[in-house]
């Protein structure tokens, strides 16, 4: 019986190697497909940038053409010294992160349940995730990259290595300042008392190694240092920029200057409120509860911030698959959260308004957010209270 059952798992192992393969191959395919097509931000912005680095080199970096953090820069810089097609070599490299992505988000599913099916599964799903593909292939964007950083972040912090997790977001900082809207998440570990204080050097210490180079090549410390601050006033145009959010129910082209401030306080004021509770809440801080965090603070804090981009729920999805495939009850949320994203993507991409207006967009956004809410409000303390809802989920005992 013992040499059957170890015959039946390698057999498993070897069809879920299989599918790993057949999977990783499809989805080259799929990014080898879109490898030519033009988005306007290629033709506006980085083949700008890429021209200003070819013909002036690393001294172009002291010029103030470019509005993202430098990190980013200097990989242009060293594509720029390939002798390769510039977006090529740019969709490329993003594309190969998506992988890298798809491994991190099946070790965080593994790591959560100790499933090996639901790890192979999280991996094929991220990568045929529409706006996974459309962001690095398509659009010729660079979203995996913090992404990337701040999943091996949580990967490192739910086994217990808090200064390396700390070094991944800190890096997750020093290229996207995005990575703050899951920032509340790492406050409540504070509380909790999963990292210190001393943790949190790790912010400023690679944003300065980040612009190191940059200040070296000649581009003043203090247009370094408000390149975030110039980035948060650029899309003043408009409250939401193809994002489901507040601002899509309540008007995106009135009162622009009062809903901006009035914005950022109203978020702030949200979030003080909630980490107040949360910090007098008794709950066991569990690996589901970590992601549940991120979840959550990453929708609350976007839905409430004026001047959202359609690619900034790149992160949720992330954690949204990590979340539905350790809690499979929660799976269809990042079916309805990629439907919002591909809306704004495919306007984007295609210059064609979606059929359901933004309006309902944002209400099925809000359900999200309420969800995730309701799941924290109700999170277990109990280690017997996890189990019990485990075995509701996978039908061994009446819900």
């Amino acid at each position: 019986m013992d040499a059957y059952v170890r015959d039946w798992l390698k057999k498993d192992r070897h069809t879920e190697y299989l599918l790993i393969g057949v999977l990783t191959v499809l989805a080259v395919l799929v990014r080898i497909s879109m490898r030519t097509f033009v988005s306007d931000d290629w033709v506006i912005f980085w083949d700008d940038w890429f021209f200003h680095l070819e013909s002036k080199g690393f001294a172009a970096l002291a010029d103030d053409f470019y509005d993202y953090a430098p990190p980013m820069l200097y990989l242009l810089y060293l594509i720029t010294l390939l002798p390769v097609n510039y977006m090529t070599a740019f969709k490329g490299f993003c594309c190969l992160l998506d992988f890298a992505g798809a491994a991190a988000v099946a070790g965080l599913v593994w790591n959560g349940t100790q499933n090996r099916k639901r790890a192979v599964f999280a991996y094929g799903i991220f990568l045929f995730l529409p706006t996974v593909i459309l962001n690095g292939a398509a659009w010729c964007q660079c979203d995996i990259i913090y992404t990337l950083f701040i999943l091996l972040c949580v990967s490192f912090l739910l086994r217990g290595k808090t200064w390396t997790g700390m070094w991944f977001y800190g890096a997750a900082f020093a290229i996207k300042l995005q990575s703050l809207f899951i920032f509340p998440f790492l406050v409540i570990l504070w509380v909790r008392r999963k990292v210190d204080l001393k943790h949190f050097v790790t912010l400023p210490v690679m944003y300065m190694l980040g612009i190191l180079p940059a200040w070296l090549a000649g581009r003043p410390f203090s247009e370094l240092l408000d390149i975030y601050v110039a980035q948060g006033t650029q899309d003043a145009w408009s409250l939401s920029i193809k994002f489901p959010n507040v601002y899509q129910i309540i008007g995106n082209d009135f009162f622009l200057d009062e809903y901006m401030g009035a914005g950022m306080y109203l978020i702030l004021g949200i979030l003080m409120m909630v980490l107040f509770w949360m910090a007098y809440q008794k709950v066991r801080v569990t690996k589901e509860y970590v992601i549940l965090l991120i979840l959550f603070f990453g929708i609350l804090t976007t839905y409430f911030l004026p001047h959202m981009h359609e690619r900034y729920l790149y992160l949720t999805d992330a954690f949204l698959l990590v979340y539905g495939m350790i809690r499979l009850r929660r799976f269809p949320l990042l079916v309805l959260a990629a439907f919002n994203g591909i809306a704004g993507y495919a306007q984007y991409l295609t210059k064609q308004t979606p059929l359901v207006p933004y309006g309902v967009l944002a209400f099925f956004q809000l359900g999200i957010l309420i969800v995730l809410g309701l799941d924290l409000y109700r999170f277990p303390v109990y280690e017997k209270d996890r189990q019990e809802l485990d075995l509701q989920e996978e039908g061994r005992i009446p819900g």
